[in-house]
């Protein structure tokens, strides 16, 4: 048997196929929300609150099917770019950035209907949308 295989029956548990797919789409994930306890206290990070700032924020997930990622953060004009590795383990994803630093793991809850994403650890929770979902809902919110 070889070592990715029983990862794969892991995931097979864990997310269907069209799970898997989805939360491996090509155009990725953006950030929405990303909020942390700071001595007890829940905060948001003023960038990442639930309203969009494109021009002074943005940050994107990518998650490519050869368990390899890209993330793309620009806070306040300055640019935030990691890559690395991911494993998934049931709900839970780890990432191994480009020097083997490990961040997380992350409790991972996906749903299709929404198209949102939600990596959580006790100190920190980061909400995501589906890059297209997040495209078409700004565009929406334009119109208006």
């Amino acid at each position: 048997m070889t070592p990715a295989l029983p990862l794969l029956l892991t995931l097979a548990l864990a997310l269907s196929t069209d799970d898997l797919k989805l939360l491996q789409d090509p155009d990725g994930w953006e950030y929405v929300t990303v909020s942390d306890q700071d001595a007890g206290i829940q905060t948001q990070h003023v960038c990442f609150d639930g309203q969009p700032h494109p021009d002074q924020c943005s940050g994107k997930l990518t998650l490519h099917p050869d368990k390899t990622f890209v993330q793309q953060v620009t806070i306040h004009g300055q640019n935030v770019y990691r890559h690395g590795t991911y494993e998934l383990d049931d709900q839970e994803i780890s990432f191994f950035d480009e020097y083997g630093t490990r961040d997380g793991p992350y409790s991972l809850q996906l749903n299709s209907q929404k198209k949102s994403l939600v990596l959580s650890m006790p100190q920190l929770r980061i909400e995501l949308e589906l890059s297209s979902q997040y495209k078409q809902d700004l565009d929406q919110k334009k119109a208006r």
